[in-house]
């Protein structure tokens, strides 16, 4: 009979640790979310984009727009590529994340361009990270030296590889996928360039315009020399993400392009003359251009950058090959452009010109037009989105709006720790390449 109870007692605790074990499992267990992918159009821009899918040329944008949830993507000022971007990876306004220009200078009087370095707070892929969800991350902006995360991340730096041979590390992590990654990048010097930009509808595509009859100032000079690089340098990372994000598939996959920026800064230089002539009279009688100028300057704008917005979508299209049927697809631009006295460009505009948004996904609304998304929101979406409580410390919210499902929203304080404070940033030999760069672009002087 001692022997009995011994045996039951016995089941019955291996039934009790067994329950406890389930539960400790089941608990620590990622809830099913389905992956998601983001693509970063740096300054794309509704009144670009609409007109070219009315006509046919953007069939893959097309396509997320009518089959999820889209429109403008509320912006702020200064409305700076690094200020934005990390605002949008953080969740966080520049004041509390601590990027507020494209450059500062040090205690020793020398600019440096912001890294990673310079970040207060944590972006999303850091938390996810935290929370056990695999990332990839690449070419975002202030992501060098590349941080350590569950998963890999290609720093905004590693872009520089088109041009010359990179030296020393911290541009990837991990660090052994340098050399997994470097045969899928197209140098200058590559044969196969002309066969490249011929197939993306972008041979020559400044250097043979008739509008480079044009006085050009010499600082857009630079550009124009620069535009092969620029293309480089997306498709290089276009590579590199299709390689990835297929053979190596992550929880969250972010990838971040700027053709449309960088070209958009000197398209207008291309417009018609009369158009140009007009816009100055508006200009200097009103203050601005009447709604029938802007008309004719957006629409030739469009017959200029076309080629451009073309390649990206085709870029769009070949990531959204690799999805599978619960992936969630959000494509989103930190601003857009505006004609004003100063030029096309969104720096000194009467109007922010905000950005773009297309969310599709399981769960996401279709054909539905977005009013109220932030740039702020989208880091609260993505925690959302993966089961994970949103920052009371974040100035964004859910976008809810374009969900189907209205599951409720978890709110913690914060997802910072306490830091050791950060050491005074000494200049490294690759920012001269940046700087470099920003200045091409008439970013700084």
């Amino acid at each position: 009979m001692m022997k009995k109870k011994i045996i039951i007692t016995s089941l019955i605790g291996i039934v009790v640790i067994l329950s406890v074990l389930f539960f400790i499992i089941k608990g620590s267990k990622k809830p099913q979310s389905g992956p998601v992918l983001v693509i970063g159009l740096d300054g794309a821009d509704w009144n670009i984009i609409d007109p070219l899918v009315e006509n046919g040329k953007l069939p893959n944008l097309a396509r997320l727009i009518n089959e999820g949830s889209s429109g403008i993507f509320h912006t702020f000022r200064p409305t700076k590529s690094p200020v934005i971007w990390t605002s949008i990876a953080t969740g966080k306004t520049m004041l509390k994340h601590g990027v507020l220009d494209w450059t500062f200078v040090n205690d020793n009087d020398i600019e440096i361009p912001y890294s990673v370095e310079d970040i207060k707070v944590k972006p999303i892929w850091k938390i996810l990270s935290e929370n056990n969800y695999s990332v990839g991350v690449l070419n975002w902006f202030c992501t060098f030296p590349a941080e350590q995360v569950n998963g890999y991340l290609i720093s905004d730096r590693f872009r520089i590889s088109v041009v010359e041979e990179l030296d020393g590390d911290s541009y990837v992590y991990p660090e052994t996928l340098m050399e997994n990654i470097l045969p899928h990048i197209i140098r200058f010097e590559d044969k196969e360039y002309g066969e490249i930009s011929r197939r993306e509808g972008l041979k020559d595509y400044l250097n043979q315009s008739r509008k480079l009859e044009l006085d050009i100032p010499g600082n857009r000079e630079i550009q124009l020399r620069r535009f092969r690089r620029y293309f480089l340098q997306d498709k290089s990372i276009e590579n590199v993400a299709l390689h990835l994000y297929e053979n190596v598939p992550v929880d969250f996959f972010a990838v971040y392009l700027r053709l449309i920026d960088t070209t958009s800064h000197f398209a207008s230089l291309f417009l018609e003359k009369d158009i140009t002539k007009k816009w100055e009279e508006d200009n200097k009688q009103l203050g601005g251009p009447t709604p029938e100028t802007e008309k004719l300057l957006y629409a030739n704008m469009v017959d200029i950058i076309e080629p451009v917005y073309v390649y990206m979508d085709n870029v769009v299209g070949r990531l959204l090959e690799k999805t599978t049927e619960d992936t969630t697809v959000i494509v989103i631009s930190d601003h857009g452009f505006n004609f004003s006295s100063v030029g096309y460009n969104h720096y000194d505009t009467p109007v922010i010109p905000h950005g773009i948004i297309i969310m599709k996904g399981p769960g996401i609304k279709p054909g539905f037009k977005l009013n109220k998304a932030k740039v702020y929101d989208f880091a609260p979406t993505i925690l959302h989105h993966f089961h994970l409580s949103t920052a009371e410390d974040m100035d964004g919210d859910v976008i809810r709006e374009a969900n189907l499902k209205k599951r409720k929203v978890r709110m913690v304080a914060t997802y910072e720790t306490e830091t050791d404070s950060q050491q005074a940033k000494k200049p490294r030999a690759m920012d001269k390449k940046v700087l470099e760069d920003l200045k091409s672009l008439g970013y700084i002087h």
